[in-house]
């Protein structure tokens, strides 16, 4: 599956917006959790580059919000 562009039209919409902090705190989320999956089945596509940039992200999301 290849994802397709974003275009801000496929997120759903609800009747209150929700702070950017709520936002990236789902983003971070999906990604943790999408992290940890590829680094425990380590898909043969998941080459050395896709987990440094993973890694460098991670450790990203990892620090204090203070200092990201």
């Amino acid at each position: 599956m290849v994802p397709r562009p974003f275009d801000g039209k496929a997120l759903p919409r609800s009747r209150g917006k929700k702070s950017l902090d709520s936002q990236f705190g789902i983003v971070a989320e999906a990604f943790l959790g999408s992290f940890e999956l590829l680094e425990e089945y380590a898909p043969i596509w998941y080459t050395e580059e896709h987990h440094q940039r993973a890694l460098t992200a991670w450790r990203i999301l990892q620090k204090p919000k203070t200092t990201r």
